[in-house]
């Protein structure tokens, strides 16, 4: 084969290669695979999101189940938390709120007295006998009252009622409480699951007070 032949045919081939890459980058760029169309008469297709088929609940199973209330607990987003570590061990919830009354402490007092005066009479002999706290209450139904002070416990509440008793005065102890919201989390398990819910709970505040408490289950 002579060299001008040879010459003449990589011309002819980088010829064809140069109009194979011009055609794929202009009249062949649109024909690939085309997208799908509609056609009329027939629904499209939706994809739905997938449920989890998973998540036990009693009323719906045919196993022996244990069923719980779980609490309570001070924040919502405590009771959040530890609901999601239920559902992640494939067990169904619900939490709830309910509206409950909190010790704060433990009060002693002396009933009303006739007027300020004679309060002010109780409050300077008491005085002398190494009592140094006291209050006069100004207003309300215990106006002329006289509040002996506070205590974290009852049993600190019960001792200073009965020195002041031994001083001659009627003393008395209540416990000042006030209104506060609290979280339960009811769930379900198999017999034998045995969800750690407790340890959870020690996990986010070591301090709590949850109790794991049964429940009739629903069917």
């Amino acid at each position: 084969m002579s060299n001008s032949l040879i010459k003449n045919l990589i011309v002819v081939l980088l010829g064809l290669n140069v109009f194979y890459l011009i055609w794929t980058l202009t009249i062949g760029k649109g024909h690939g695979t085309p997208p799908l169309t509609e056609e009329k008469g027939v629904p499209s297709l939706t994809l739905l999101p997938i449920q989890n088929s998973d998540i036990y609940q009693s009323n719906t199973s045919t196993r022996q189940s244990s069923c719980y209330t779980f609490g309570p607990f001070n924040s919502e987003k405590t009771a959040q938390i530890i609901a999601k570590n239920i559902n992640n061990f494939g067990l169904a919830t619900e939490t709830h709120k309910q509206k409950t009354m909190q010790t704060l402490n433990f009060l002693v007092y002396l009933e009303p007295l006739k007027n300020r005066s004679e309060a002010l009479k109780v409050i300077n002999d008491i005085k002398k006998q190494e009592v140094t706290e006291y209050k006069i209450i100004e207003t309300g139904p215990y106006k002329n009252a006289i509040a002996l002070g506070s205590f974290d416990s009852l049993d600190e509440a019960r001792r200073h009622s009965e020195y002041i008793r031994f001083l001659g005065y009627d003393a008395k102890y209540t416990t000042q409480k006030k209104q506060k919201e609290v979280y339960w989390i009811d769930y379900d398990e198999p017999f034998g699951s045995n969800a750690p819910v407790l340890d959870w709970a020690n996990d986010i505040d070591p301090r709590n007070s949850a109790q794991k408490i049964p429940k009739a289950c629903a069917f």
